[in-house]
């Protein structure tokens, strides 16, 4: 009987138990267990693609692996382990030493046997419970797939991603790049951080003692977000030929720098930013540390002689002046104390009309004229083509360029102005202003990044500002019927002819500041064109600065030439039709 009582109350103890570990406590018990077992892993976002107007990947993401080990886990059973008998179907299994595993994992990741085992040896000697050491980092996936094929249950692998750049120094001014820890350091990786950056997730997942994961005990608590991707406005192709031309003309030359720009006319979209030099994200520290950043949002200088189109187009819209009128032009003028200037060449007065002004580049001749209109409204004019007005295209810093306000003009200034002196704009502005000119008198905003495109599908487009009219529409076509006559009657049409296309154009000649008060004794020498003439389309301008062996003229030319004879390849743009019907430039 004592006997009976005894088992009743020892089932009763363990029934009571067992009650309370599998109801009462079991959430806390469970939650205990997963603590001391449970395993967080990062679940790592990817960082969303940069790509071209066509989809074609400029910037991506690679996936890479790091393969580590736990060199305690290692001497676990005296250093076997089991593994299926693939030579019999997996039926069976097959004991395997860690030194066997050291010599198969060594043959995937390029190391010895002895290497690997000399990683455990030193980790254990510095912790004799060393859970973790490095086998070998960045490994790629085939590696990774070829070392999961193993089975070692002590070997295990952890992700890392690394951005790429496929195409490497094509756009690189612009795309940017990542510096340490694929930290975006410039460029589109910067301006469009927000839309590229991913939000990682996380999971846990149990191991047992020997350190193996348990099957079927991962929980993930967040899914990772992949960053979205951003669309340049640029094309790939078009852009590789940009910089091959612009390199090769700077080299001709020996000029410390070029730039060059190709813009949609409707659109203000720009196809191709080429700058000599342009960084390779790849490998960055290859690369001239003064090139690194996109020079053509960033580096103003005075235009010259391109910016007389704006000083003719203020007259015209006027009603100050028209293409016919007429100006006994000297080649020097003092016209009021202390102002003096001149044109670039030496000649006797001539009997030059508007749009022959225009097409010597006369800064007498335009000048002269010019100064019919206050500086008040003149500045007004420069504004309206974007002069010293904030670019939005879609960079992380566009400079506005230097137009001090109407008030702070002393009598030089003034006159200057009206010739692309005193004043300073970047080439993409200097693009706006002829974009502007072959778009009926309507800028439009510079861009150069489309938007962004989330992973569910969702597009924002980013905003650059609003359209500003600078002129009419009857005024931007006279202005198109001029600007082809420098191009048809000017010094260098036929170094400049594209049989079948009619262009529209003009030539910069500029003097720069040289930091102390003063210019420098050479030049930037540039050519703003329209394509085709008839029917605008693209804008391209070219600038080559500071020539120290040969004509930065010729070079500006024949880099628009080649430019807009690739734009007409890549965008199948059809010939012109029609004749140009020059102004007379003389009467």
């Amino acid at each position: 009987m004592i006997a009976l009582v005894i088992v009743v109350l020892a089932a009763a103890v363990f029934l009571f138990r067992l009650v309370d570990v599998q109801v009462v406590s079991a959430a806390a018990l469970n939650e205990d267990a997963k603590g001391k077992r449970a395993v967080p892993q990062t679940i790592l976002s990817l960082r969303g693609d940069i790509v071209d107007r066509n989809g074609e990947v400029l910037a991506t993401t690679d996936e890479r692996y790091d393969v580590q080990l736990s060199p305690k886990n290692t001497k676990l059973n005296d250093g076997k382990f089991p593994r299926a008998d693939t030579e019999r179907g997996g039926i069976a299994t097959v004991s395997v030493t860690a030194e066997q595993a050291f010599a198969e994992i060594g043959e995937i990741t390029g190391q010895s046997g002895a290497e690997i085992q000399k990683i455990v040896d030193d980790a254990l000697k510095v912790n004799p419970k060393s859970d973790f050491a490095y086998v070998k980092r960045s490994i790629d996936l085939p590696a990774l797939n070829a070392l999961k094929e193993l089975n070692i249950p002590w070997l295990t692998f952890e992700s890392h991603h690394t951005r790429t750049y496929p195409n490497g120094a094509v756009a690189g001014n612009i795309i940017g790049f990542s510096g340490f820890e694929d930290v975006p350091q410039s460029g589109v990786e910067v301006s469009q951080n927000e839309c590229l950056t991913g939000t990682d997730g996380s999971e846990t997942y149990e191991r047992g003692a020997d350190g193996v994961p348990l099957p079927g005990s991962v929980v993930v608590d967040r899914k990772a977000e992949n960053g979205g991707t951003v669309e340049l406005t640029i094309d790939r192709d078009l852009q590789w030929e940009a910089q091959q031309t612009i390199n090769a003309q700077v080299q001709a030359v020996a000029a410390e720098y070029g730039y060059l720009v190709i813009m949609n006319i409707k659109t203000g979209e720009l196809v191709a930013v080429a700058e000599d030099g342009s960084v390779d994200p790849n490998d960055v520290d290859a690369s001239d540390p003064l090139k690194r950043e996109a020079r053509a949002f960033v580096s103003p200088y005075e235009p010259g002689s391109t910016f007389k189109a704006i000083t003719a187009a203020s007259l015209i819209e006027e009603g100050a002046a028209t293409p016919l009128t007429q100006n006994l032009t000297p080649d020097y003028l003092e016209p009021e104390p202390n102002v003096r200037f001149g044109d670039a060449f030496p000649h006797p007065p001539m009997q030059w009309t508007l749009a022959g002004i225009l097409t010597q580049s006369s800064n007498v001749g335009t000048a002269t004229l010019g100064n019919v209109l206050s500086p008040e409204v003149r500045y007004d004019y420069l504004t309206k083509f974007g002069i010293g007005q904030p670019t939005n295209a879609g960079m992380p810093v566009e400079d506005t360029g230097l137009l001090i306000p109407v008030e702070d003009w002393d009598r030089q200034t003034s006159y200057n102005t009206m010739f692309g002196q005193g004043l300073s704009s970047t080439i993409i502005q200097t693009a706006g202003v002829y974009q502007a000119l072959g778009n009926g008198g309507v800028r439009v905003p510079p861009s150069i990044v489309k938007g962004c495109v989330a992973q569910d599908g969702t597009e924002k487009v980013l905003d650059h500002g609003d359209d500003v009219r600078a002129v009419s529409e009857e005024t931007a076509a006279t202005m198109m019927q001029m600007l082809e006559t420098v191009t048809s009657e000017a010094w260098f049409a036929d170094q400049l002819a594209i049989p079948g296309y009619r262009l529209a154009g003009k030539t910069g000649t500029a003097e720069q500041s040289d930091g102390q008060g003063g210019y420098r004794t050479d030049y930037v020498h540039s050519f703003a064109g329209i394509f085709p003439a008839d029917d605008p389309q693209y804008v391209a301008v070219a600038s080559i600065g500071f020539p120290g062996d040969g004509d930065g003229s010729n070079a500006a030319l024949t880099t628009f030439r080649e430019a807009a004879e690739a734009t007409i390849r890549t965008f199948h743009i059809p010939p012109s039709t029609g004749e140009p019907d020059p102004f007379p430039t003389e009467y």
